[in-house]
């Protein structure tokens, strides 16, 4: 049925109109037909066709009625020759929806996209298949289990309709109305659980599948065992594999954690910090705030490369720096896209299929009673489970999911809640792929290892100095490369050559320790006969910095603009060669940092013309004013950066490790 989608695409047309759909440069017909669906030109991404296929809610038919499964197919771009295959991706959360990351899968699949169709299919509950909108939640405020009960009053007799094996389901009807299969398919995150429920469910309609940070649905505690060791240990190796970090010396990053989780025990750290928005806050740094940092950081690199030097100036003292990434965790205030994500959804397939330390079939007051005797058992059987913080700060944090439902209502006899095993008692022989972050500490290698033992027929890879998700948005091209060569050749394409990379992904690099004034920053080296002064290096050290800083705020950030630890603003426009406008940033109290930088973010290149000058004329002996350019490589181990330009009148040449 491969053949189909192009022919069925083309019969009846103009051949103006075949050529437009085979990728020739002429207009695109504005309905396409594919299997028995006719489709309508739309702008999820370049090429794309949207439609939607009408579906029973409640295929037990329990609850009648349909919903709308929107979905949107871009057919293989090369003109010659039919199709040879159809890749679908399925996004994570739950509550992401697909379309909506549908430039993110084109840029990852790339060529292969040549001969193959792109198939992104909206999960029920998200994006263009009937999404659900739960103010209580997309706003929260207050408990999740209450916020979490409001929105299940609001979805009625539908609140257990959105779990997996349903969704799973839609995805089938899907591709055999368009007559696509068999496909590649590929999950990331939570999109990992849901591939695994298709591929027990529907065999006859897979060629291969991708599990990209997996998360097994079944045989998996709600406790989540595997974390805390993931996190730890990512937290030493950043540090361990930056020469400057670990010139620091002292104690390890889990040990400066220790620390300053003991001194918050005692007393709260208390700081005005900005988010990644550059929105202020009020900001309480307690343990349970800590505990959504460290877990947290496993989503990028921002707070993995800062967490050490934060840390370390906050046992010294100094605790800016950790106080602002405790807002950027704790205090998000970018508004909710439901096209984009629904905190609803998120509750309502968590509640349906994960495990939980209570019974879903009791009455939530049952629930309670069986929750707090679980905690009590765990207490006092495992009390380290999450150390150094105990159990009752992580349950406390932001970051668990352990009480998420316990007032969500008791589900039908038709579809029980529970982790959604395969009808037949085990997985299907089918060519499997799955990736684990070697940082990952939400979806950890160890729970990689779980799901690759279900399948017969898996190979499990692991992705050095790698997050939470390694082949979407993919800038280092190793993961990526290893999903497109195991597309091609589910079988044999695992080559040794090709999965080389994945041992050979370069490590970050942890950011110095944070401090008030340049002067106590580390120094550039002077170039050979220079004239540059202590003062004069420690400042062109410090403008670097302040571009990696600012640097490490994109990744957080949505809406295009921020401000510094300590003060000024900047603002960026592009995404794969992006460009920053700062504005008197200041990493230090005393220096400002103005100018242009430039981040190919790809090509793994900085370019930067900075000016810096004192903070409001603040003309004092070590004050520093000039000119600085200078290029360096964001991600070549031992890389340097070379930084000339003018200071206090005297020409600069200077080197130092890239930041």
């Amino acid at each position: 049925m491969l053949a189909a989608v192009t022919m069925a695409a083309t019969a009846g047309m103009s051949p103006a109109a075949a050529a437009a759909v085979a990728g020739a440069p002429l207009a695109r017909p504005a309905t396409l037909k594919v299997g028995r669906l006719v489709l309508t030109r739309c702008q999820v991404v370049p090429g794309a066709y949207c439609g939607h296929l009408s579906q029973p809610w409640d295929r037990s038919g329990a609850y009648r009625g349909e919903l709308s499964v929107g979905f949107a197919f871009v057919p293989a771009g090369h003109p010659a020759g039919p199709a040879t295959g159809t890749v679908v991706p399925q996004e994570g959360g739950p509550g992401y929806s697909t379309t909506g990351s549908g430039s993110l899968y084109a840029a990852m699949y790339g060529p292969l996209l040549a001969h193959r169709n792109l198939l992104l299919v909206d999960q029920r509950g998200t994006g263009m298949s009937a999404v659900v909108n739960c103010p209580t939640l997309n706003n929260l405020t207050g408990p999740y289990d209450v916020a979490a009960a409001a929105c299940a009053a609001k979805l009625g007799q539908r609140s257990d309709l959105y779990g997996t094996p349903a969704a799973a389901d839609d995805l089938a009807a899907v591709v055999a109305a368009l007559g696509v299969g068999p496909v590649d398919l590929y999950g990331d995150s939570y999109g990992t659980f849901f591939a695994q429920v298709f591929a027990g469910r529907h065999r006859s309609e897979l060629r291969s599948v991708v599990l990209d940070s997996a998360y097994p649905p079944t045989g998996e505690s709600a406790w989540y065992p595997t974390q805390t060791a993931a996190m730890t240990s990512s937290l030493d190796k950043v540090c361990a594999r930056t020469p400057s970090c670990v010139a620091q010396g002292g104690p390890r990053p889990t040990q400066l954690l220790a620390e300053v989780l003991a001194q918050v025990r005692v007393r709260p750290y208390r700081g005005v910090g900005h988010d990644a928005e550059g929105v202020r806050h009020d900001v309480v740094v307690d343990a349970p705030a800590l505990v959504s940092v460290a877990f947290g950081a496993t989503y990028g690199p921002a707070w993995y490369r800062e967490l050490p030097g934060a840390l370390r100036s906050a046992v010294d003292g100094d605790r800016a720096a950790l106080i602002r990434i405790v807002a950027e965790a704790v205090y998000p205030s970018y508004p909710t896209d439901l096209t984009s994500y629904t905190e609803g959804m998120d509750a309502a397939t968590s509640c349906q299929d994960y495990p939980q330390l209570y019974d879903m079939t009791a009455p939530p007051q049952r629930r309670l009673v069986e929750y707090q005797a679980a905690v009590r058992k765990q207490q006092r059987t495992d009390p380290g489970l999450y150390a150094p913080f105990t159990i009752a700060e992580y349950l406390a944090s932001g970051w668990e999911e352990q009480d998420w439902c316990l007032r969500w209502p008791v589900s039908s006899p038709a579809h029980p809640a529970g982790p959604p095993a395969p009808p037949s008692g085990h997985y299907p022989q089918v060519p499997v792929l799955v990736l684990s972050g070697e940082l990952d500490s939400i979806t950890t290698p160890a729970e990689g290892d779980m799901v690759t033992a279900q399948f017969p027929d898996a190979v499990h890879v692991l992705v050095a100095n790698s997050f939470h998700v390694t082949a979407e948005g993919d800038s280092d091209g190793c993961a990526v490369s290893i999903v497109r060569a195991f597309v091609t050749n589910p079988v044999a394409g695992l080559t040794k050559p090709v999965l080389a990379c994945a041992a050979q992904v370069p490590p970050l690099r942890a950011a110095p320790t944070y401090v008030r004034s340049f002067t106590q920053m580390p120094s550039a080296v002077a170039c050979a006969a220079s004239v540059a002064q202590p003062a004069e290096l420690r400042a062109a050290d410090t403008a670097a910095q302040t571009v990696a800083d600012v640097i490490d705020r994109w990744s957080n950030n949505f809406l295009g603009s921020g401000v510094g630890l300590y003060g000024g603003t900047w603002s960026y426009t592009g995404d794969a060669v992006t460009t920053f406008r700062l504005s008197g940033v200041r990493l230090t109290d005393d220096l400002a940092v103005s100018g242009t930088v430039v981040w190919a973010r790809y090509a793994h290149m900085v370019q930067v013309r900075l000016r810096i000058g004192p903070v409001g004329g603040n003309q004092t002996p070590a004050a520093i004013t000039g000119s600085i350019r200078s290029s360096w490589p964001t991600r070549a181990p031992g890389a340097t950066a070379v930084l000339v330009g003018v200071l206090n009148g005297k020409p600069l040449c200077a080197s130092m490790a890239a930041p």
